[in-house]
């Protein structure tokens, strides 16, 4: 008898232990084309827009000062649908306590993350993991932050240098990297850069990817980050078009600017040596915003023709892995700009911003993109 419980003992620790060992239950929807937009709104009508579209991936901004579970009816909308879900993930003022790098700025519109202290990390990890938690079985691809190379106005941590910020970016990304991957190890997790490559607005903390990049790949090349894009045309608020980009080269070395006129000079990039995975592999590449304006003359025309030639290259180009359009209806702080990138013209009289009135031609364009 006593043998016979130390048999049943035995096993049972056994088992504990391979329990213990289990990953966690890996998820990732599979898209079923490259096919992709920013959701304006969960109304049951905009839910019903990205099927009628046949929209196949879907991409959110989740803000640090909104609820955990904002974007639960999307999410369940995605999974009985087999749509791919993206989620942006972007720090704002009324994040939860000790994620904030510094104090409200002027003229800044998302933060990087407090992970110059030890309290700031623990606040950071604290938040990544009840986030991966709750969507660990719904959202395929992570991009964290916003435009991590633009460091005034869209991963803004106070005045730093390049070196200083990279280290700080690449703190960040493996915290949410890790809890990400704890959660659901299938999931990709993204770097997010504008379109800048060599190029630079001039203002400390504007930096061109092409400096930047090496410096947080040689922090983060133990991990399978991937990248997300935002290959907008160069006069993106003036005219849709950008086959005739002026300054755009096919040259790595010279290029100013990446956008869908020379999107394969990343693609080459990232297959070179020093930027693959650990196992060999081409990094993930996502063009997670992208917008072409319908508010020049003839605009409709002109941004419907212009998105079918984005997704043409898009889809010819086996490294692309999604393309995602920046709005489903136009936001009224962008068409102040100049900048009327939806597929949907905006309810002007609505009580609240990106409400459909009509579909612009893009619309019907976009649906029959296949």
């Amino acid at each position: 008898m006593k043998r016979a419980k130390l048999v049943l003992a035995a096993a049972l620790a056994m088992s504990l232990t391979v329990g213990a060992a289990v990953p966690a239950l890996a998820f990732y929807q599979q898209p079923q084309s490259k096919k992709g937009l920013l959701l304006s709104q969960q109304t049951a009508d905009m839910l019903a827009d990205i099927g009628n579209l046949g929209v196949k991936q879907v991409i959110v901004n989740m803000g640090t000062d909104q609820d955990l579970n904002t974007f639960d009816p999307l999410a369940a909308y995605c999974t009985q649908n087999g749509v791919t879900l993206t989620m942006i993930v972007i720090n704002r003022p009324g994040a939860p306590a000790g994620m904030m790098p510094t104090a409200p700025t002027a003229g800044v519109g998302t933060y990087g993350f407090n992970v110059q202290s030890a309290e700031g990390q623990a606040a950071v990890r604290r938040y990544a993991r009840s986030l991966a938690a709750r969507y660990k079985n719904s959202v395929s691809n992570w991009v964290i932050g916003n435009e991590a190379n633009d460091a005034v106005q869209w991963d803004y941590n106070g005045e730093m240098d390049m070196q200083a910020h990279a280290e700080s970016y690449a703190k960040a990304f493996r915290i949410f990297y890790e809890e990400i991957k704890a959660a659901n190890p299938e999931a990709k997790v993204l770097i997010p850069f504008d379109m800048r490559w060599k190029a630079t607005t001039g203002q400390p903390g504007s930096y061109p990817t092409a400096d930047y990049l090496p410096l947080l790949n040689s922090k983060l090349r133990d991990t399978d980050y991937g990248i997300a894009w935002h290959p907008y045309p160069v006069h993106f608020f003036t005219k849709p078009e950008f086959q005739d980009d002026d300054g755009i080269t096919a040259d790595v070395n010279t290029t100013p600017n990446i956008n869908m006129k020379n999107i394969n000079v990343l693609t080459d990039y990232l297959q070179t040596a020093d930027m693959r995975t650990p196992s060999g592999e081409v990094r993930p590449l996502f063009l997670t915003e992208m917008g072409f304006t319908s508010a020049v003359e003839n605009g409709e025309a002109r941004q419907a023709a212009a998105i079918a030639e984005a997704y043409r290259i898009a889809k010819e180009n086996p490294y692309i892995q999604g393309m995602y359009l920046s709005r489903q209806v136009d936001a009224a702080s962008q068409v102040a700009a100049g900048g009327a990138f939806g597929l949907w013209r905006r309810n002007e009289s609505a009580g609240r911003d990106e409400i459909p009135a009509s579909k612009k031609l893009a619309w019907e364009v976009y649906k029959n993109l296949q």
